[in-house]
């Protein structure tokens, strides 16, 4: 009778986590699959961009990229760094890099600027932050 509670319980887990993961939202599933390129890798956020834009897309779920520069002050030290931004069929917008683990929903109005300081969760960081906007123009997807 244990042997049959367990499997069981491991078949319930194992449906469970299916069903959850089928359910998931388009920006979350999409977004979250470890296997696209760069994703939670340092310094490849262009590769991680460049394949979430094209699985996206290629899902009907349209964006941009959103390319900066930073600085953090009174060192010398320098970066550049891209994130996704994407509008799902509901209206909702996100926003997501290789960096972090999920995606963050959007508010409304928001400029490219904020959306940077968003990402990074602190906007009193002590980073000077450059778009640039050459390359932003020709983003969307």
């Amino acid at each position: 009778m244990k042997t049959i509670l367990t499997i069981f319980s491991v078949v319930t887990s194992y449906a469970l986590l299916t069903f959850c993961a089928l359910g998931a939202p388009a920006n979350y599933a999409i977004a979250d699959d470890a296997t696209i390129n760069g994703k939670g890798q340092d310094g490849e956020c262009f590769d991680y961009a460049l394949s979430l834009s094209s699985r996206l897309a290629a899902n009907g779920i349209h964006g941009r990229l959103i390319f900066y520069r930073w600085h953090i002050r009174n060192t010398s030290i320098t970066g550049s760094h891209v994130l996704v931004q994407y509008r799902l069929p509901n209206g909702s917008e996100w926003i997501v890099d290789n960096e972090i683990p999920h995606p963050k929903r959007v508010p409304a109005e928001a400029t490219p600027m904020q959306l940077v300081f968003l990402l990074s969760g602190d906007a009193s960081a002590p980073v000077d932050v450059e778009l640039q906007d050459g390359l932003n123009h020709l983003s969307y997807f």
